[in-house]
């Protein structure tokens, strides 16, 4: 691991901005390529959701992009992307019929 010099200026402005962030929330040594992999989920991230709020405007025969649609985009995104685990009674019930014949 290596311990990143935030002032290095000769980086474009989106590495800065996420070495600040990472640095705010106290990750202050990590390897170069994960700025990179960051900015490459943002802009895959932002993009999606720019154009799925596009699609949400179309549909709604707007010809901006308001508040609403990147909201609805985001929580399209949230959905589909980042699922949240069954209850712990759920996990616990498919532990105990799968551990009664071991």
């Amino acid at each position: 691991k290596l311990k990143v010099n935030l002032q290095a200026k000769n980086l474009p402005k989106d590495a800065q901005v996420i070495m600040s962030i990472m640095k705010e929330v106290g990750i202050t040594e990590y390897e170069p390529r994960v700025v990179n992999q960051l900015l490459e989920f943002t802009y895959r991230y932002v993009t999606s959701v720019l154009d799925d709020a596009r699609v949400f405007a179309n549909h709604a025969k707007k010809k901006t992009i308001d508040l609403d649609d990147v909201r609805l985009a985001v929580q399209m995104q949230l959905d589909k992307s980042f699922t949240t685990p069954p209850p712990r009674e759920v996990l616990l019930e498919i532990a105990r019929v799968k551990n009664v014949n071991p």
